[in-house]
């Protein structure tokens, strides 16, 4: 399999399984659907690792994913699913 593809598909599933555990966090609560929560998170994972990408020291042979963006793409998955579910939070149902 192609680096970049594994690369691509490894951020959809650290995006998707940083979703999922935002959901179970929020068992209980008014929480986002799924499909948002997930969504979020893979998006948050590939600005993350794009941001540690450019942030970070280069891999040999311009690889994509090095340790950095795999920090960026974790620490960005996970706080854009917390800061989707505090807003969810604060919302007030309407009467």
């Amino acid at each position: 399999m192609h680096p970049l593809l594994l690369g691509v598909a490894s951020l959809v599933v650290l995006g998707a399984a940083a979703g999922v555990a935002g959901l179970l966090l929020a068992r209980g609560r008014r929480g986002p659907a799924a499909s948002t929560a997930v969504l979020v998170g893979v998006v948050a994972a590939f600005a993350g690792a794009f941001t540690g990408y450019l942030l970070g020291p280069k891999g040999g042979g311009g690889a994509f994913l090095t340790g950095p963006a795999w920090t960026g793409a974790a620490l960005g998955a996970v706080l854009a699913v917390v800061l989707l579910l505090s807003v969810l939070s604060r919302r007030r149902p309407r009467a």
